[in-house]
C-alpha cells in the first residue's frame, strides 16, 4: 500500500479535531444511532465515525466492529481526508493503494470502503463516516452518495453540538440547572418540562412535542408550552404545515424566517402569529417516524445552531419517553384485556359449571317420580285409581324430560347454523290461541288470569307456523312460572310500523336491572343456586331470540324491576302483498297430540322391528300389535336381513345406533336387493339421532320416513300407515 500524505492543513486541521474534545471519549448514543442508521440504509456490516489525528484512526462510534482504533497508516480514511468528496473503493484487491494490504487480502478482510468527509464549520476535514464490507460492491450511486453525505453532515452537527454545549455551559449556567432538571423527569412530567426548559432556554414564544395519531394523519400534541406556560393540549392536520415536512424528510427542518410564506392559508400558524420553526422528528429503532418535536417564534431565531443542537439533543430522549409512553399505554391495554378475558373465562366456567349442576337436576327430578311409580306398579300393591295417577305421572315426567332434551337439540341447532323454518304465509291469531290453550292447565293450577287482546286486523306473514307458536308458548309460559297465585297474564296481538307485535306482560317477581342484559343469552339463569323457587335449564328465552331473528324480526324485555313484573315485546315483518286467508284451523301447532281414533288400522300388515335394546323393542312391538299389526322383533341389522327375505315384512322399523352394523348399514343392504327379494320394502327410521342432518342422512341412506324416539304410538302408526296406502 503506498502511505497516504499528509494534508497541507494537517497541523491546523489537527488543532481543529483537538477544540472539539472529542477524541478517547465514551461512546455517545447520538453517534451510535447515525451509525447504526448508515448501516441499515446501505445495508454494510460495517460503519464507522473516524477521526484522523496524528498517528491513529479513532472511532468515536463502531457498528459492527470491535476495535476503538487503528494505526494511521493502515487507514483508508488517511486517503479520505485528503479531499472534500466522498472516496468510494469498490473493491481493494483491484485497487493498488489497498491490493497488497492484510485487511484486503486477508478473510473475510475489507473488500469495500466508502468514506464521507466530515468537514468542520471551518472547513476542516476531521475524518470520515465511512461504510465497510467484506465483500466487493458496487459504486455509490449520486442518492446514496447524497444521503452518506447528510449522515456525515448529521455527525458534524453531533461534534457542533457538543462543542457548542461546552460554550452554552460555560456562558449560561441556568440551561444546565434546566437540562438537569429534564433529565430528572420522566413520563408526562418530562414533556411539559421539556417544552417550559426549551421555551426559556430559546427564548422562543412556542415549544412543542407532539405524536402521529391515527389513520387521519395529524398531530396529537403531548405538551404544548406557549408564552412559558402550559397550555391545554390540540390536535390538528398535518395538510399544508412544516411539521408534514419534517415526519415526510424524516429529518430536522428549519424554517428561520417567513414561515407564513412558506404554508399560505395554515390557519394555525397564522393565529400563532408564528415567523419561524425548526422541529426533528422523533425516530424509533426502527427508524419509523413517531412524532415531532420542535419551536416556534413570532421573530425569526437569532441562534439556530443551538435550537437544533438542543432538538437534536432532547429528540433521543423524547423518543425513549414516548416509546415507554406508548408500551406502558399498550401494557395497560393489554392487562386490561387479559383481565377482561380472564374475568370473561372464569365467568363461563362457572355458568358452565351451574348449568350443568342445573341440568342433572332437571333430568333426575322428572326420573324420580317415573322410577318410584313405576316400582310401585310393579310390586302391584296400588288400586286402580292410583295406577291411573301414576300413569298420568310417569307420562307427564316422561313428555317434560322430552322438552328439556327438545331444548338441548334446538340450542345445538342454532349453535351449528342449522335450525331452519319452513316458511308460508300464517296468521298469528290462531297460533297465539293454540299456545294460549297449551297453558291454560298451568295458569288455572295457579289461579293466574290469562288475557288476550288480539287485533282481527293484523296482516299475515311469513313465517313458520310451529317455531311462531314456540315463541309463543315460551313467552307465556316464562310468564307463568314466574308470576305468583292470583297474578295476571296478557297478551295483545297488534301492528306498527309494518311489522306485527305480540306482547306477553306479566305481574310477577320481574327482573333486576343487572340482569336485563343477559336475559336471551344461552344458559343464563337470575338465579341457578339450589335454592331456586323456578326450574328449567335457562334455554327457552336465548331459543325465543334465536326463532324471532330467523323469521327477520326482534325481541326486547322490559321490567320496573323485582317484584314489578315484566314485558316481552315481539316485533315480525308483516308480508308486504296481501295474501288469500289462510283457514286458522289449517294452521299447524307444535307438539299438537294425534288423536288416536283417527290412526288407519294396520290389521293384516306384516312389520319387521329392528332394535338392539330389548327395551324398546318391546315397546314398539306391543304399540303396533295393539294397531292389529303382526310384529316380528329382531336385535340386530344381520337378523333383520334374514327375516327380510325369508318372512317378506310388508314394513321396516328400525333403529339406527345398533352395534355392529347400524342401521345405515342395513338399509344400504336392502336396497342392493332385488325387488323380489325385498329391496323395496317401505322403512322408517325409528331412533334418537333427532338433528336435521340425522334426517337426512337417514332419507338419503334408504329410509322413507325418519321418527324420533320418544314417539307417540299413535305417531308411528301414522307413519307406517302412510307408507302403505
Amino acid at each position: 500500500m503506498t502511505s497516504a500524505p499528509l494534508p497541507p492543513n494537517e497541523v491546523e486541521r489537527l488543532e481543529a479535531l483537538r477544540r472539539y474534545n472529542i477524541l478517547d471519549t465514551p461512546p455517545e448514543e447520538s453517534f451510535d444511532r447515525i451509525t447504526a442508521l448508515a448501516a441499515r440504509l446501505f445495508d454494510v456490516p460495517i460503519a464507522l465515525i473516524s477521526l484522523v489525528d496524528e498517528y491513529r484512526a479513532w472511532f468515536k462510534s463502531c457498528y459492527g466492529f470491535d476495535s476503538r482504533e487503528i494505526s494511521r497508516e493502515s487507514t483508508i480514511c488517511s486517503f479520505a481526508i485528503l479531499s472534500e468528496e466522498i472516496l468510494v473503493v469498490p473493491d481493494t484487491r483491484n485497487d493498488p493503494r489497498f491490493a497488497c494490504q492484510p485487511f484486503a487480502i486477508s478473510e473475510p478482510g475489507i473488500r469495500f470502503y466508502a468514506g464521507a468527509p466530515l468537514i468542520s464549520a471551518d472547513g476542516f476535514n476531521l475524518g470520515t463516516l465511512c461504510l465497510v464490507d467484506n465483500k466487493p460492491r458496487h459504486d455509490l450511486s449520486v442518492e446514496q452518495r447524497a444521503t452518506l453525505a447528510d449522515l456525515s453532515a448529521i455527525v458534524i452537527d453531533e461534534l457542533e453540538l457538543r462543542l457548542s454545549a461546552r460554550k452554552v455551559a460555560q456562558l449560561d449556567t441556568a440551561l444546565i440547572e434546566v437540562t438537569q432538571g429534564v433529565s430528572a423527569a420522566t413520563g408526562e412530567a418530562f414533556f411539559y418540562s421539556l417544552v417550559q426548559h426549551l421555551s426559556k432556554a430559546l427564548g422562543v414564544d412556542y415549544a412543542v412535542i407532539g405524536e402521529i395519531a391515527g389513520k387521519e394523519q395529524k398531530i396529537s400534541t403531548l405538551a404544548l408550552c406557549a408564552g412559558g406556560e402550559i397550555v391545554e393540549n390540540i390536535d390538528y392536520l398535518l395538510l399544508n404545515t412544516p411539521c408534514e415536512q419534517v415526519i415526510n424528510q424524516r429529518k430536522l427542518c428549519c424554517y428561520p424566517h417567513s414561515l407564513q410564506m412558506q404554508f399560505p392559508g395554515n390557519a394555525l400558524l397564522t393565529q400563532m402569529q408564528a415567523q419561524s420553526y425548526i422541529a426533528t422528528p422523533l425516530l424509533d429503532s426502527t427508524g419509523c417516524v413517531l412524532g415531532v418535536l420542535g419551536v416556534l417564534h413570532r421573530k425569526p431565531f437569532d441562534n439556530l445552531q443551538l435550537a437544533e443542537s438542543l432538538l437534536t439533543i432532547f429528540a433521543t430522549r423524547a423518543t425513549a419517553e414516548l416509546e415507554r409512553k406508548r408500551a406502558e399505554e399498550e401494557r395497560s391495554r393489554l392487562l386490561a384485556c387479559e383481565q377482561a378475558a380472564r374475568a370473561e373465562a372464569e365467568a363461563a366456567n362457572r355458568m358452565k359449571d351451574e348449568f350443568l349442576a342445573v341440568l342433572s337436576h332437571e333430568l333426575r327430578s322428572p326420573l324420580n317420580p317415573i322410577l318410584g311409580w313405576s316400582r310401585m306398579l310393579l310390586s302391584r300393591k296400588v288400586d286402580q285409581v292410583t295406577t291411573v295417577r301414576a300413569l298420568e305421572t310417569i307420562e307427564r315426567n316422561a313428555k317434560l324430560q322430552a322438552d328439556l332434551i327438545e331444548d338441548l337439540l334446538d340450542v345445538s341447532r342454532m349453535i351449528r347454523g342449522k335450525l331452519s323454518l319452513q316458511v308460508y304465509p300464517v296468521n298469528l291469531i290462531p297460533i297465539i290461541k293454540a299456545a294460549i290453550e297449551t297453558v291454560q292447565l298451568a295458569a288455572e293450577a295457579k289461579k293466574i288470569r290469562l288475557e288476550a287482546v288480539l287485533d282481527p286486523s293484523v296482516g299475515l306473514l311469513l313465517g313458520d307456523a310451529n317455531r311462531l307458536q314456540q315463541i309463543v308458548w315460551n313467552l307465556i309460559s316464562n310468564a307463568i312460572k314466574f308470576t305468583a297465585e292470583g297474578g295476571n297474564v296478557k297478551i295483545t296481538l297488534d301492528s306498527t310500523d309494518s311489522h306485527a307485535q305480540i306482547r306477553v306482560s306479566d305481574t310477577g317477581k320481574g327482573i333486576s336491572a343487572d340482569f336485563l342484559p343477559y336475559v336471551f343469552e344461552r344458559f343464563r339463569q337470575a338465579d341457578s343456586t339450589s335454592t331456586r323457587s323456578h326450574g328449567g335449564l335457562g334455554l327457552g328465552l336465548a331459543i325465543v331470540r334465536h326463532l324471532v331473528e330467523l323469521h327477520g324480526g326482534s325481541v326486547a324485555v322490559e321490567s320496573p324491576g323485582e317484584g314489578l313484573g315484566a314485558t316481552f315485546t315481539v316485533k315480525l315483518p308483516l308480508m308486504d302483498v296481501p295474501t288469500k286467508p289462510i283457514d286458522p284451523n289449517l294452521v299447524a301447532g307444535v307438539g299438537e297430540v294425534v288423536i288416536i281414533d283417527d290412526v288407519p288400522t294396520l290389521d293384516g300388515l306384516q312389520v319387521l322391528i329392528v332394535d338392539d335394546e330389548a327395551d324398546s323393542r318391546d315397546f314398539v312391538a306391543i304399540a303396533l300389535e295393539s294397531y292389529g299389526a303382526r310384529v316380528i322383533a329382531v336385535a340386530s341389522a344381520t337378523e333383520a336381513l334374514e327375516a327380510v327375505e325369508k318372512l317378506k315384512p310388508d314394513v321396516l322399523v328400525s333403529d339406527i345406533g345398533m352395534p355392529g352394523e347400524d342401521g345405515y348399514t342395513l338399509i344400504r343392504k336392502i336396497r342392493a336387493l332385488q325387488p323380489e327379494r325385498g329391496g323395496q320394502l317401505p322403512a322408517v327410521a325409528l331412533t334418537a339421532y333427532a338433528r336435521s342432518e340425522d334426517c337426512d342422512r337417514a332419507l338419503s341412506a334408504g329410509f322413507h320416513k325418519h321418527v324420533t324416539k320418544p314417539v307417540e304410538p299413535a305417531t308411528l302408526a301414522f307413519a307406517i300407515a302412510s307408507l302403505i296406502r
